[in-house]
């Protein structure tokens, strides 16, 4: 069976599922991911290592509670077979929900990443204009994951309810019949609301068993569960090669004055001292990195104005000449 939709086909046979970008979308040679600096950000980055985030914990709450499917027609034929009393609709429709996406969910994880670099309203939500974006090469962040099995497409941005049943298959087996639910299935994570759309949003999608699940937000668990589920999230954090990032994207406020409170130049160097707080740490380590691993690759975004249109865009590549305790050594090389 075959679906196709506004940006993607999805196409299920035996179980298997494929997911086809279609004709006249673009993939980018390059997609961003933005980020905060946080310890865990930094492990990441330190690691190699990026986050394939579960249903559960993304940012729009669609994700994996399958609104999208108009469930009725396959509900009524079940209550129908089974011989169920209408009491019980609202007991079974949660209770089949939940045996078919439960399965699903618990194995499958996404990586989200942007079209592009300069976009306003994802430096302030995920950086706080203060911390980095990744640029990756597409082709070779995808090769990284070619030992799994992932599904490459962009987000649709038009929510529209799908029939369930009319896009099912179902297998009759010895203790009733098996459904085979992967279009529904994926059509719900390949949708956003209209108002996500300012993301630009590409999303590889990978599922893999070692994966651990976690419990429904609205499911009340005890403090230590929550923390135990967590943990175990760190099952999710998959390798990937530094090739794969092709520029770290500092932005425009990386170099403030919560951070460094004193600077002088010598010709083009410019040495900044570090404020003493409980965030040096976490830079010292950040910048680092950034020295040891991917000194070719640091930029630095600026906003200004041209022609009367406030750009954004990258304006500096930026080399660590020293870090040390108290002081880091750059300089600014002006990108013409």
């Amino acid at each position: 069976m075959k679906k196709n939709f506004d940006k993607i086909s999805i196409e299920t046979n035996n179980n298997k599922v494929g997911i086809k970008i279609n004709d006249g979308i673009q993939i980018p040679r390059t997609l961003y991911k933005y980020y905060d600096l946080t310890h865990y950000s930094i492990n990441s980055f330190e690691n190699s290592t990026v986050h394939f985030g579960h249903s559960y914990l993304m940012n729009d709450l669609l994700e994996g509670n399958f609104l999208l499917w108009d469930f009725d027609s396959f509900l009524n034929s079940y209550m129908s077979e089974m011989e169920r009393p209408i009491e019980y609709k609202d007991f079974d429709r949660l209770s089949l929900l939940k045996q078919l996406s439960g399965p699903f969910l618990q194995f499958i994880g996404y990586f989200c990443l942007c079209e592009n670099y300069k976009n306003d309203l994802l430096w302030v939500h995920y950086t706080n204009e203060k911390g980095y974006c990744i640029e990756f090469d597409t082709q070779l962040l995808l090769k990284d994951f070619s030992a799994y099995q992932t599904y490459f497409y962009p987000i649709n941005y038009e929510l529209k309810t799908i029939d369930f049943e009319k896009n099912i298959i179902k297998t009759e087996t010895d203790s009733g019949y098996h459904v085979d639910a992967n279009i529904p299935l994926f059509y719900a994570v390949a949708n956003k609301e209209k108002f996500w759309s300012y993301e630009q949003e590409w999303r590889i999608v990978m599922r893999n068993e070692s994966f651990t699940s976690i419990t429904h937000p609205t499911e009340i668990i005890s403090q230590e569960e929550n923390k135990s589920e967590k943990k175990q999230l760190k099952s999710r954090d998959m390798k990937i090669s530094k090739g794969s990032v092709s520029k770290i994207i500092l932005s425009t406020l990386f170099f403030n004055n919560d951070r460094f409170n004193k600077f002088m130049y010598d010709k083009n160097i410019v040495t900044l001292n570090f404020v003493n707080n409980e965030k040096k740490d976490l830079l010292l380590r950040f910048l680092n990195i950034l020295k040891k691993d991917f000194s070719d690759r640091i930029y630095q975004v600026e906003k200004y104005m041209e022609n009367g249109k406030v750009i954004r865009d990258i304006s500096f590549k930026i080399e660590i000449l020293k870090v040390t305790e108290h002081t880091l050594e750059i300089i600014k090389h002006p990108i013409l």
